[in-house]
């Protein structure tokens, strides 16, 4: 009896034990936020609706663009290491954000096949539940399409990248051109930068992988080579050309805090946008360790990027973030307007 009553409370132990790890792993830690004085007097303080005050004719690669990295990843496993926003994607778009970065792969255990949303190998959740659904891209097509109906003045841009070791191109391409066919007054598919006017009430898509179907239908075509080195370059952007448009990328995702801000700085003050030319300034970064904290780094380096000052009408093209928040997408696309 004594031996059962050891076992059992040994056991009990155990489970709580795992709980704990498993809630670590989970969920991140801190999200306190800086405080920063933001004009709320603007017309265009409203994030939801920011877009209307810029003109039709100006092309969405002249505008200054607040975006998400790994816009899925608010729920994920490994939280820790893995996590990379607070808010779900509706809030997102709500608080400002029109770039979505997409990372997709092929379900064969909880679905038929469907497309889910992974950061890397880590599932994306539907909520922090412990035990919640995956978060598949029907489901955050549904919430991108009700914010379109509900701002019509406003674009998105999504851009998707395959994050599937298990599944070809073309597995993955027949599944994103169903829900493109079958919603296709939502989307801009053309291979060539939209003005505003073209794009206003659509998604944008942006892909990065080749087309191995031969569809020709898969955006702005965009790929670029991982920049996963540590030791910072001389120069810490890449320029990219493409049949229909340029791209500089800036997106040292291995450097430490201080490297990647400096990085950041770089990137605006000598990467300016125009109507042929993207800029895509990531801030976000897994650190040089052995081991990221995504939540960490963001928390300084979102607290510098408020404190910089951006200037008005200036294109800084698309500056994409980890833990975005409304008063950061404020601080970004408030460059838009006087």
């Amino acid at each position: 009896m004594e031996k059962g009553r050891i076992f059992r409370i040994t056991c009990g132990a155990m489970i709580a034990i795992i709980i704990v790890i498993l809630i670590a792993l989970f969920v991140s830690d801190d999200n306190t936020e800086a405080d920063f004085a933001i004009d709320m007097d603007a017309p265009y303080s409203d994030t939801s609706n920011w877009m209307q005050y810029i003109d039709d004719e100006v092309y969405l690669s002249q505008i200054t663009i607040p975006g998400t990295h790994d816009s899925a990843a608010s729920n994920v496993m490994l939280g820790y290491v893995m996590r990379c926003q607070d808010n779900d994607i509706i809030t997102q778009l709500e608080d400002g954000y029109r770039y979505l970065d997409l990372r997709v792969a092929i379900d064969d255990i909880k679905s038929d096949g469907k497309l889910k949303l992974v950061h890397n190998f880590a599932n994306c959740h539907k909520d922090g539940n412990l035990f919640s659904d995956y978060l598949y891209f029907d489901d955050v097509t549904k919430d991108l399409y009700t914010f379109l109906q509900q701002h019509p003045t406003e674009t998105v841009i999504v851009n998707i990248k395959i994050e599937d070791n298990n599944h070809s191109v073309s597995d993955i391409q027949k599944l994103l051109q169903k829900e493109l066919k079958s919603n296709k007054d939502y989307w801009y598919t053309q291979d060539e930068i939209p003005t505003l006017a073209e794009a206003r009430g659509r998604a944008v898509l942006m892909t990065r992988f080749e087309d191995e179907m031969g569809t020709g239908i898969t955006g702005l075509n965009m790929s670029w080579a991982e920049q996963n080195n540590r030791v910072p370059s001389d120069i810490p952007y890449e320029l990219y050309v493409y049949d229909n448009c340029r791209l500089w990328v800036q997106d040292r995702y291995k450097y430490s805090v201080e490297d990647k801000y400096n990085a950041v700085v770089d990137g605006l003050e000598n990467c300016e946008a125009d109507e042929n030319t993207w800029f895509f300034n990531f801030t976000s970064t897994s650190g040089d360790g052995k081991i990221g904290h995504p939540r960490g780094y963001a928390k300084t380096l979102n607290e510098l990027l408020m404190e910089y000052k951006l200037k008005p009408e200036t294109s800084y093209g698309i500056i994409i973030v980890d833990f975005g928040n409304a008063n950061l997408a404020r601080h970004i696309y408030y460059t838009n307007y006087r």
